[in-house]
């Protein structure tokens, strides 16, 4: 009889909580107004960048400290090869958006979404208060919804966006199999305690609902800015 492993029984989770992500993602991409909202996006999805690698900074750091973990040691040695990895995304990212007339300064200067701090937030606590291995159910959300070449390609000729604003997307698109393949050969290496394994799932149900909330908030503020609209060009007339 087959055991399932630590990566079977998170995916099967993943998936019977999925639902409200795909359906937030699928409003988002599919939106009229997407050409609109895309700079926003990925302004924001800079913000994620650069708070995950401090998240996984701090994991990693957290976990060295744990001596005789045999967990944390793996955890650190995984998070330390894919520190590596993903160092220099924010930067490609933030030249994707210079490309579209937006400045590294207004990129810094732009307030996080309520909802990036609350994909963030909770994780770095669980990673220094519960363990640093909680990291991975954040990671294989993450990872585990890559866009695809084929979506993007569509989306940049509906949008009418220059190629250059998706390099960063595409590089993703195209390396983010092989991490969540990574990822998941990891998470089965762990011998888990149940705590560990339970907060891992925790972490992964957060991000779910995290990044649905960041398609959603971002769907807001385009209703917003075109409810203000009208009342704006009125006022001007």
């Amino acid at each position: 009889m087959h055991t399932a492993t630590h990566s079977e029984i998170l995916w099967n989770k993943i998936r019977l909580a999925e639902g409200r992500l795909i359906s937030a993602s699928n409003n988002f991409w599919t939106h009229p107004e997407l050409a609109e909202m895309l700079p926003d996006f990925l302004v924001q999805l800079h913000r994620v960048m650069q708070g995950g690698i401090s998240l996984m900074r701090i994991a990693r750091d957290r976990a060295l400290t744990l001596a005789g973990d045999e967990v944390a040691s793996i955890t650190a040695s995984y998070l330390e090869s894919h520190i590596d990895e993903e160092k220099d995304h924010d930067a490609w990212l933030l030249d994707d958006i210079n490309s579209l007339g937006i400045s590294r300064a207004q990129v810094f200067q732009a307030d996080p979404l309520n909802s990036v701090v609350s994909l963030l937030g909770p994780q770095y606590f669980w990673a220094l208060n519960i363990h640093p291995a909680t990291v991975f159910g954040y990671l294989i959300v993450l990872e585990g919804y890559p866009p695809l070449s084929h979506q993007l390609e569509e989306i940049r000729i509906r949008t009418g966006l220059p190629a250059t604003a998706f390099r960063c997307l595409q590089a993703h698109a195209d390396n983010d199999p092989h991490h969540i393949a990574d990822l998941n050969r990891t998470l089965d290496s762990l011998s888990l305690t149940a705590t560990q394994a339970k907060y891992i799932t925790l972490s992964a149900f957060q991000t779910i609902d995290a990044v649905a909330s960041v398609f959603e908030e971002l769907l807001e503020q385009n209703n917003v800015r075109l409810s203000e609209t009208p009342a704006l060009s009125a006022a001007n007339t």
